[in-house]
């Protein structure tokens, strides 16, 4: 019988815990970043979902733990290297491209997210609640006919590139692996996609390739009027050319799920800014924070996870 430590509780699916139940001990308890030593000591799992960034120095001598369950594709809050060095097999939604065609929830955001900067939803709300009734303020632009640029067409790149099509979009996209050209018309160069496009629109998985990916090379090609959506990890672009090119109306606005660092908001420069400012939304990383994706996602570990112990014996 092994014991789980379930860190994240909030939700969490009940079917999974069942299951797991069945010949496993489960402790579900909501831990903070100071007890992560005692549960790679004392428990065999450890279960979460992006609340902490695992470190080298989180691990003890004596550690006990032989998995370490994550339902998400970027494992960039884990270090894979220190897990590796202590037999530690990191079982994850990372390239489990068949199972995650129907996890959709990050692709719906990025629409969300766009429609809320460009009709300025926001700002309209608040005002709503300010017991002010006047339209005029927030008069906002459509995709229907817009060129959008969709920088990543995999799984997720994919699936919002038809989403906008719905809406009358012409989409144009840019990958450096090759994609099926019937889901949008490739471009050649980011560059090049960043110039000609009124939404650039990021997806690819974070990795050293794609660190700072969206750069002052690149924003500085955009159009004054184009806006920038990031759903994918904040790492991919550099914030601080982000930000010049939003405070000079180098660009018309950004609306962004991520942001480089976290775990440690508190200096952030961008939140700052979307303080005192509308055209930069920011959300605490909520692309995948849906009902039905937390079921899937969770189930689906669930299983892997059982496979593997039915492999080691």
């Amino acid at each position: 019988m092994l014991k789980i430590r379930i860190a994240e509780t909030d939700n969490f699916s009940p079917k999974v815990i069942e299951e797991l139940s069945q010949t496993n001990q489960v402790d579900l308890k909501e831990t903070n970043k100071e007890e992560l030593a005692d549960c790679f000591r004392n428990y065999d799992v450890f279960w979460f979902r992006l609340k902490f960034k695992i470190e080298e120095q989180d691990f003890p001598e004596n550690t006990r733990c032989k998995y370490i369950l994550c339902p998400v594709t970027g494992l960039d809050h884990i270090d894979l290297d220190a897990c590796k060095r202590r037999g530690i097999e990191v079982i994850s939604l990372k390239g489990e491209t068949e199972f995650l065609k129907n996890v959709r929830a990050t692709a719906e955001l990025t629409i969300g997210l766009t429609l809320s900067l460009i009709r300025n939803i926001p700002q309209a709300i608040q005002s709503v609640k300010w017991k002010n009734w006047d339209r005029n303020p927030y008069k906002g632009t459509e995709i229907f006919q817009k060129k959008v640029g969709i920088v990543g067409v995999g799984r997720l790149g994919s699936i919002t590139a038809k989403y906008f099509q719905a809406f009358g979009a012409s989409v144009y996209g840019y990958d450096i692996n090759n994609f099926d050209t019937n889901i949008c018309e490739p471009v050649s160069s980011l560059d090049d996609l960043a110039s000609m496009v009124d939404i650039l629109s990021i997806h690819v998985s974070y990795n050293q390739n794609s660190h700072h990916l969206i750069h002052e090379k690149v924003i500085g090609r955009m159009k004054k009027s184009a806006i920038l959506i990031n759903t994918s990890r904040g790492s991919v672009i550099e914030e601080r050319s982000l930000l010049t090119a939003l405070k000079n109306g180098n660009i018309s606005g950004a609306a962004i799920d991520v942001i480089e660092n976290e775990y440690n908001i508190e200096n952030n420069m961008l939140i700052k800014y979307a303080q005192e400012n509308q055209n930069l939304i920011i959300t605490p990383h909520i692309g995948g924070n849906t009902w039905e994706s937390f079921e899937k996602t969770e189930m689906f570990l669930a299983n892997q996870l059982l496979i593997k112990l039915k492999q080691n014996g």
